[in-house]
């Protein structure tokens, strides 16, 4: 953990079905591409030193899938029906996250200091919870230089930021589709995004550790992918003008991955550079055909990387941040960040092939949105008392 990004970073959570084309294989590699970028800054924070990045492609391409979800739901029946969107996102979300935390408690005991034990706790149930995020933006208030209160579970402050966006969206899109005009939902939630945009340049000036986490200033990058999805096929460019859009973008993601760092004034205007990429490529990939692209995306290994994106995500950084505690000096060797690697892909593919496909395509949850829900609290109640026993230890 050189620096804050090295906690820093999102997964790919949603579903890669949009509009009418099905598929998108190019969004598939955009997660791969985010994905690989965070592991690796986590791992050589030296080396790719701006890979926190990937959260924001993240965030892009979420806003993207699930209001392009919405949308097609609003404009079939002219309503959303909440309950079954949220138990969606509840049945593809949860089962990692909770195998992990409960991962995490069991490593807690074997390998982490007793001293750090309640730390981690706290942050467990705060994961579980989906708070995560304030509870850093609290802690950074109260440790503004402090990077050491870290945990391997910090990293689920992106999921807690995507979650609390999920509860939201919703309602405001079906509210803001009550405006007849195209135009007048598109600026709407134009407006939404800016101000959130404004907010977060402010609050980046004044309070950048902190800022990193709070919810609302990160609402314009989804808002940028929800604004493609409300263009739709009218976005489809000429095949030029979308080879330059992906060339661009793609340009501007590994650009910002290369060139960031922990000292760039982030996030705020600068993170325009990772986003605005992120939605040229899914824009450019709107209309019908290749892309100059599509030999290196469409490639077996980067869309699997795609797919174990989510799991992959969640593994790594607790075996980042717990392994140093079970080596001499606590000093990650060039073999022990390989074997971190070739874990993780490891765990990832095994727990989205074992836990996550199977849960999510269950008949008995798919088919209740009680028992999903049912589900889901027990999960939330089982990590919680796990994570006690790391408090009253």
């Amino acid at each position: 953990m050189a620096n804050r990004q090295a906690a820093l970073d999102s997964p790919p959570h949603t579903a890669h079905r949009s509009g009418p084309g099905g598929f998108r294989p190019d969004i598939q590699a955009l997660r791969a591409l985010a994905v690989g970028l965070v592991v690796l800054n986590h791992l050589w924070p030296t080396r790719v030193t701006g890979g926190y990045i990937g959260v924001d492609v993240f965030f892009v391409i979420s806003g993207y899938l699930i209001s392009s979800h919405l949308i097609r739901e609003i404009d079939g029946t002219g309503r959303i029906r909440i309950a079954r969107f949220y138990a969606r996102r509840v049945r593809r979300l949860l089962p990692n996250a909770f195998l992990v935390l409960a991962a995490v408690v069991a490593a807690t005991f074997l390998i982490v200091p007793h001293a750090r034990w309640a730390a981690y706790g706290h942050e467990v149930i705060a994961g579980a919870l989906y708070w995560e995020n304030w509870l850093l933006t609290a802690e950074f208030w109260s440790h503004p230089v402090d990077f050491t209160h870290f945990t391997a579970v910090t990293s689920y402050w992106s999921l807690s930021v995507e979650e609390q966006f999920y509860l939201c969206w919703p309602l405001l899109l079906l509210l803001l589709f009550k405006l007849r005009s195209p135009r007048a939902r598109f600026t709407s939630v134009a407006a939404v995004g800016l101000a959130s945009l404004a907010g977060c340049v402010y609050l980046t000036a004044v309070a950048k550790d902190p800022a990193y986490y709070v919810t609302p200033i990160r609402v314009w990058e989804f808002v940028i992918g929800t604004l493609i999805a409300l263009g739709g096929t009218r976005l489809a460019l000429p095949k030029a003008a979308a080879e330059t859009a992906s060339l661009l973008g793609f340009a501007a993601i590994l650009g910002s991955a290369v060139f960031f760092s922990g000292t760039t004034e982030f996030p705020g205007v600068i993170a325009l550079l990772p986003t605005l990429g992120t939605g040229l490529v899914i824009a450019a990939g709107v209309g019908p055909g290749r892309r100059w692209h599509t030999p290196l995306t469409s490639l077996p290994p980067v869309q699997l990387l795609g797919d174990i994106s989510y799991s992959l995500y969640l593994w790594h950084w607790p075996m980042v941040v717990i392994v140093p505690f079970a080596m001499p000096g606590g000093v990650l060797t060039l073999s022990a960040r390989l074997s971190i690697v070739a874990a993780s892909l490891v765990l990832a593919y095994l727990s989205k092939r074992l836990v996550e496909d199977p849960v999510r395509t269950w008949p008995r949850l798919v088919g209740s949105v009680r028992l999903t829900f049912v589900c889901m609290a027990a999960g939330m109640a089982a990590v919680c008392l796990a994570a006690f026993a790391l408090l009253r230890s």
